[in-house]
């Protein structure tokens, strides 16, 4: 895992995930209660057979516009890129909304599935995880923690480091699904 602080560490690493296929995202967004929601970390994940999260990259992007901006110019609007990400219409909120592009929905993608290929009633990643995956311990309680307040706990970087390792799974099963019941 590489909890990264530092604006040109951060700088370097966007340059650097230009050159890759396929990216797994996600957000966590402090004061997401608010009018006021501000961008608190970005995940990514270039490693898709990671299981444990320590090939995750979070960017501390709290109140830094300019990296966020860098990121959605660099790595969101870039068409080569393909960005996996769970529920897209929210996160999109804070990576470029229209200006991203080729970007995949897993949430979309599990709605579209027939229950009886899929037989969960909740879509949400903790579910998909649970039901499609190995991963029986999914901690979805550092969800709702204070995104703005710094220094992070350590529970807190764990959960932001797995999402994407969660997220990377469970697009690969439910590929493995829409190919074999040819939705």
């Amino acid at each position: 895992m590489a909890y990264i602080e530092d604006k040109d560490t951060i700088r370097e690493l966007i340059g650097e995930l230009t050159d890759t296929d396929i990216l797994w995202v996600d957000t966590e967004v402090a004061d997401w209660n608010t009018s006021h929601p501000r961008l608190s970390l970005i995940q990514v994940l270039a490693f898709p057979h990671d299981e444990t999260g320590n090939r995750t990259y979070i960017l501390d992007v709290l109140d830094r516009g300019d990296l966020v901006e860098l990121f959605i110019e660099k790595i969101m609007a870039n068409e080569n890129i393909k960005k996996v990400i769970h529920n897209a219409s929210y996160d999109l909120q804070f990576l470029g909304n229209r200006r991203a592009k080729n970007v995949f929905c897993t949430l979309e993608l599990a709605r579209k599935i027939p229950y009886h290929l899929l037989p969960v009633e909740s879509k949400s990643l903790k579910s998909l995880t649970l039901f499609l995956t190995d991963f029986k311990e999914v901690d979805k309680q550092q969800q709702s923690s204070d995104w703005g307040k710094r220094p992070l706990r350590e529970e807190q970087i764990k959960y932001a480091e797995m999402d994407c390792v969660y997220l990377a799974h469970v697009y690969s099963r439910l590929l493995e699904i829409k190919k074999n019941g040819r939705i």
